[in-house]
């Protein structure tokens, strides 16, 4: 686990992920690797808070409800291996970096 080179990860089944897509720009996006795609990964969306504890986000399919499955992109990745708490939080310094990691998105394209 070298930490220091984030650009140089690869990213792993069940990894968590934060993802940078435009139109849910209001809050994390966190996702969990759960294929690789020829495209890039196909992962389940989390919900969750900066505070508050992350689950797998769940969508209705008929009468019962199964994980949000969501394909997406290498380039949409914007931080790797993420762990949460063990209360299925993150961490301060993961929630303060994806801060600025999604205003710094948020300003290159204005």
């Amino acid at each position: 686990m070298d930490s220091a080179d984030d650009t140089g990860q690869t990213v792993e089944l069940m990894d968590i992920v934060a993802i940078c897509r435009p139109k849910y720009k209001d809050r994390p996006q966190i996702a969990k690797i759960v294929q690789k795609t020829r495209s890039g990964y196909s992962v389940h969306w989390m919900t969750g808070s900066y505070s508050g504890p992350w689950t797998v986000a769940k969508k209705r399919d008929g009468r019962k409800k199964v994980p949000w499955v969501d394909s997406i992109k290498e380039s949409d990745i914007i931080y790797k291996k993420i762990s949460l708490t063990s209360g299925q939080k993150l961490t301060n310094k993961v929630a303060q970096t994806l801060r600025a990691l999604y205003a710094a998105k948020d300003g290159s394209k204005s």
